[in-house]
């Protein structure tokens, strides 16, 4: 499965608020952000970056993906943060997201489907030295706010 379309049309779990869509991203200047959010979430490139102190994104590069994550196009998950060593990606998530009980990602292939925890997700990417950032979207995808936390916030 490449896109979230493909996943819902080869879907066997239930459906509804566990189900991700990730974005790979970087900018001008070369840094990372793994943005994981609901798979039907409309996300404005634009107004992300500004609410991330970004500049302008761009989706990364197939060589990006494999250098950073250590995975091809189709598979990108936070399960993959546990190849950044260097810890430059930076994760963030929808909060929305964060309210759910489960949810359901590619084990670093986009052959399978897996199901874990929300809390067990957040508390894994921590463990890879992942801090997760936490966004708030508008419904209309448009508007987007980083929460304000300090470092003990982090989910």
């Amino acid at each position: 499965m490449f896109t979230v379309e493909d996943s819902k049309a080869l879907r066997v779990t239930p459906g509804g608020q566990g189900d991700i869509k990730n974005l790979f991203l970087r900018n001008k200047k070369g840094k990372m952000w793994l943005v994981s959010c609901h798979e039907d979430r409309a996300i404005d490139l634009k107004a992300l970056a500004k609410a991330l102190g970004a500049g302008r994104f761009s989706f990364a590069s197939e060589a990006r993906m494999m250098e950073y994550l250590g995975i091809k196009p189709g598979s990108v998950s936070p399960l993959a943060l546990v190849n950044d060593r260097t810890q430059s990606v930076r994760f963030v998530i929808d909060h929305k997201l964060t309210q759910t009980n489960v949810i359901y990602l590619h084990p670093l292939v986009n052959t399978r489907t897996t199901t874990m925890a929300t809390a067990d997700l957040l508390a894994y990417c921590a463990q890879t030295g992942h801090l997760a950032d936490i966004i708030t979207f508008a419904e209309d995808g448009v508007h987007c706010t980083l929460m304000e936390t300090d470092e003990t916030d982090h989910v």
